[in-house]
C-alpha cells in the first residue's frame, strides 16, 4: 500500500525542481537580453556624441569664418568716420581692462586717436581733491554728502574734458592712466557698480561718479556709456539717467559700430539687452 505522506512529499519535490528550473532559465535569458540592450545603447550614445562633436566643430569653424570676415570688413565700414578725433576712455575702479580696451578697438579703425585710458580711484580723497582744485566751498566736511560729491565730481568732469589740472587728476582722481592726458572731444565711459553700492561710502562714490559723467557731458562733444553683454548689474538705466546713449555689447563688432555711430551723432541704446532700441543704429541712405 502506497504511503500518502510519501506520495505528497514526492509531488512537492517535483514542483520545486520545476520552479527552480524555470527560474534559472529566465535569469540566464535576462542576462543575455541586458547585455544586448546595453551594447545597443552604448553604440547609440557613441553615435550621438560623435554627431554632436562634429556639429560643434562645424559651428566653431563657422563662427571663426564670420569673425575673420568682420575683422576684415569693419575697418572699411567705419573708415574715416572719426578721422583725427580725440577719444578718451574712462572707467570705474572695478571695470575690466578688457572693456576699456574694446573702445580702442572700436574707434581706431575709424581714424580716431585714443588720447588716454583711465580708471577712477575706488576711494577718492574728496577733501584733498577739493583743496587741490580750490573747491573747498563745495564741501562742508571732510566726508561729503552724496550731493556734495556730485558737485565735486561735476567740477572734476569739466576739467577732464578740457584736459586741465593734469597733476591733480593723475595723483588724486585716477588709479591708472595710460596715454597723454589732454583735451578730448569724445568720451566713452565704462561703469561697474561697486560691491559696496548700498553702503554710505558707496552712495557717496555714486554721487561723485555721476558728477564726473555729468561734468564731461557739459563740456565734451559726446559721451557714450558702454558695457559688455556680461556686465552685471547692467548700467544702461544709470547712463540713461544722465542722458547718455549706450552700447551694451562693446566686446563685439556690432558694439564697435554702434559706438562709432554714437560719436557721429546717433542717439539711443544699442546692443542685445532688453533695454536696447536695436542691435545697431540705423544705417543712413
Amino acid at each position: 500500500m502506497i504511503d500518502f505522506r510519501y506520495h505528497a512529499m514526492s509531488l512537492a519535490a517535483v514542483f520545486v525542481a520545476l520552479a527552480l528550473g524555470l527560474l534559472l532559465g529566465v535569469t540566464l535569458g535576462d542576462t543575455s537580453l541586458v547585455a544586448d540592450a546595453r551594447g545597443g545603447l552604448e553604440d547609440s550614445l557613441k553615435g550621438d556624441l560623435n554627431e554632436a562633436r562634429q556639429a560643434s566643430n562645424d559651428r566653431k569653424d563657422q563662427i571663426k569664418r564670420q569673425t575673420e570676415f568682420m575683422g576684415a570688413a569693419y575697418p572699411q565700414l567705419v573708415s574715416d568716420r572719426l578721422s583725427s578725433q580725440r577719444v578718451a576712455t574712462i572707467g570705474s575702479a572695478e571695470v575690466a581692462q578688457s572693456t576699456l580696451k574694446s573702445v580702442t578697438r572700436a574707434v581706431e579703425p575709424a581714424g580716431a586717436n585714443v588720447t588716454y585710458i583711465a580708471q577712477l580711484l575706488a576711494k577718492p580723497q574728496y577733501a584733498k581733491i577739493a583743496d587741490a582744485l580750490d573747491l573747498n566751498d563745495v564741501l562742508n566736511d571732510e566726508t561729503p554728502t552724496a550731493a556734495e560729491a556730485d558737485q565735486l565730481g561735476r567740477a572734476v568732469g569739466r576739467r577732464l574734458a578740457r584736459g586741465r589740472n593734469t597733476t591733480v587728476m593723475r595723483r588724486l582722481v585716477f588709479s591708472r592712466l595710460s596715454g597723454d592726458f589732454k583735451r578730448s572731444r569724445l568720451f566713452a565711459y565704462a561703469r561697474q557698480e561697486p560691491t559696496d553700492a548700498d553702503t554710505p561710502e558707496g552712495k557717496i562714490l555714486d554721487g561723485f561718479e555721476r558728477g564726473v559723467v555729468a561734468g564731461l557731458s557739459q563740456q565734451a562733444a559726446r559721451v557714450a556709456g558702454v558695457e559688455n553683454t556680461t556686465t552685471e548689474p547692467s548700467n544702461i538705466e544709470w547712463y540713461n539717467s544722465l542722458g547718455l546713449s549706450t552700447v551694451d555689447d562693446i566686446q563685439d563688432f556690432a558694439g564697435y559700430y554702434s559706438l562709432v555711430s554714437i560719436f557721429n551723432g546717433a542717439k539711443g541704446d544699442y546692443g542685445y539687452k532688453d533695454t536696447a532700441d536695436s542691435i545697431v543704429p540705423q544705417v543712413g541712405p
